[in-house]
């Protein structure tokens, strides 16, 4: 009875430790914050779009860069626009002239070290 009792209290915890948000956390938290006040990106979306279950995130080098789009709502074809951060001394900055079409770091090739879209993530 001790033994499956446990057991069961293992597994619970392991469970809910797996459903724990990821170690960046905060760095997305202020990603998305930093985004809904760039007044270009809000000129293509509403601010009830931006949020994290709506967003498709990856992240660099151990969080040193942060590739975040959000999902069009309106869009059947859910078409994401991105936008990359970088990690400068204790907070992050917008990365101009680095998107989708020109990745000049070319982090698209790069594996991340973090993915979480619509709201799921995985740890590689």
């Amino acid at each position: 009875m001790k033994k499956s009792l446990i057991t069961i209290i293992v597994s619970l915890g392991l469970l809910l430790g797996a459903c724990a948000g990821s170690e960046y956390d905060a760095e997305i938290e202020e990603v998305i914050d930093l985004y809904k006040n760039d007044e270009t990106a809000m000129m293509w979306m509403d601010e009830e779009q931006i949020t994290r279950e709506n967003a498709d995130i990856s992240v660099y080098e151990g969080g040193r860069y942060i590739k975040i789009g959000f999902f069009d709502l309106e869009d059947g074809d859910k078409t994401v626009r991105y936008e990359f951060y970088e990690r400068s001394g204790d907070t992050y900055e917008w990365m101009p002239r680095m998107n989708q079409t020109d990745d000049r770091l070319g982090l698209a090739d790069r594996e991340p070290e973090y993915i979480e879209r619509e709201g799921t993530n995985k740890n590689n």
